[in-house]
């Protein structure tokens, strides 16, 4: 009699080599189940056992763009390959290759520029000023005069504080330092005239500030007693002139901005007659490529001096203190420097420093004692 089959019921013998099939109790899904927390379990062991997955690139971008902490894609990073050379051989071969190439740089308004922007110009009432001297005959430059080669005396550097008018305190600051600083005074300030008493009588070089017209104008105010392109010989002249009397001290003149003026051959050439009469020099800030100051200085006879290296673009004091070391750099290979720095604190806490740790074999001078380069 054979067995009966049925739901539950097995057969009594497996055919031989036959399988035996395996059923999984209950329904499928709780099987699923099982296997998903099977794995986060091993996953947070994971975890547990070899700490969190670096997060994926884009991961990072996101959570650093939403703290507001990505920075700016900037192309001067990317640098050319010199597979042939050392990066540092690089870079000075470059450098040797241009000697007078001087980055140019048109500072905005300081701190002590007044806030309103007013009194962009000055009316200068019609007067009879004396008839500006002739200019001697003189051969024109042909182009911008190269960095004198200037060793017989040494290497010698001179620091100049521009933007000098309405700080009195950083002014005295700047007079104790234990070397010569040359200090350009600003026009038309509260301060002008009894800073200009109070250096010279401490014994400080001192030179006019002058405005001049920066390619931003109007947008950058040079301030009151600025010269600009639009000027007919006579106001130039009659503005520098007033400019100047305010500072009966000073040995020379340098520009304040004036990346449109100093560009202007025919306003430099009206510059260059009231210095000549006033027996001033000329110090070329270079904020233009294409200055005309240094072939309307030559025409008309006067001293000329050019800036080498801007101390303060950026105001921190480790970066100011590498741009005079900059500045001790090019007085050692072309015997003269001139550099031109601000009224800032981190520029005098630089200049502090650098006292006591800068280089012996470079002297400290004035403008004067430098001498022009032509």
């Amino acid at each position: 009699m054979k067995p009966a089959k049925g739901p539950g019921k097995s057969p009594a013998r497996a055919k031989a080599g036959g399988k035996r099939k395996v059923v999984l109790p209950g329904r499928p899904y709780i099987a699923v189940i099982a296997g998903l927390v099977l794995a986060i379990s091993l996953g947070v062991l994971a975890m547990l056992l070899f700490g969190p997955f670096p997060p994926l690139p884009l991961d990072h971008v996101v959570r650093n763009a939403k703290a507001g902490h990505v920075r700016q894609p900037v192309a001067a990073t990317v640098k050319p390959r010199h597979p042939s050379k050392p990066p540092h051989e690089a870079r000075a071969v470059a450098h040797d290759a241009q000697p007078a190439a001087l980055p140019f740089e048109e500072h905005l308004p300081s701190t002590e520029t007044p806030p309103n922007g007013s009194q962009v110009r000055i009316k200068v009432e019609p007067a009879a000023p004396a008839a500006p001297p002739s200019p001697p005959a003189a051969e024109p430059a042909t182009q911008s005069p190269q960095p004198a080669e200037d060793t017989a005396k040494g290497p010698r550097m001179v620091v100049v504080i521009d933007d000098i008018g309405d700080n009195p305190v950083m002014a005295r600051r700047l007079m104790e330092l234990p070397f010569p600083v040359t200090l350009a005074i600003l026009p038309n300030r509260p301060h002008t005239r009894s800073l200009a008493a109070e250096i010279a009588a401490h014994g400080n070089e001192t030179i006019l500030h002058q405005p001049m017209q920066p390619i931003s104008y109007p947008r950058v105010n040079p301030g009151p007693g600025a010269l600009f392109t639009d000027m007919d010989t006579r106001r130039i002249q009659t503005t520098l002139s007033e400019n100047i009397a305010q500072l009966p001290h000073i040995v020379g003149i340098n520009n304040h901005m004036g990346s449109a003026f100093t560009s202007d051959q025919a306003g430099m050439d009206a510059v260059m007659p009231v210095l000549k009469a006033h027996g001033l020099f000329f110090m070329d800030s270079v904020t233009s490529p294409a200055s005309a100051a240094a072939e309307a200085a030559r025409k008309a006879g006067v001293h000329y001096y050019r800036r080498a290296v801007f101390l303060d673009n950026v105001r921190n004091v480790r970066t100011i203190l590498g741009q005079l070391k900059t500045a001790e750099r090019h007085a050692l290979k072309h015997g003269r420097a001139i550099a031109i720095g601000h009224p800032y604190n981190e520029t005098y806490e630089a200049l502090l420093l650098w006292a006591k740790e800068r280089d012996p074999h470079v002297s400290l001078v004035t403008l004067t004692e430098l001498g022009p380069e032509f």
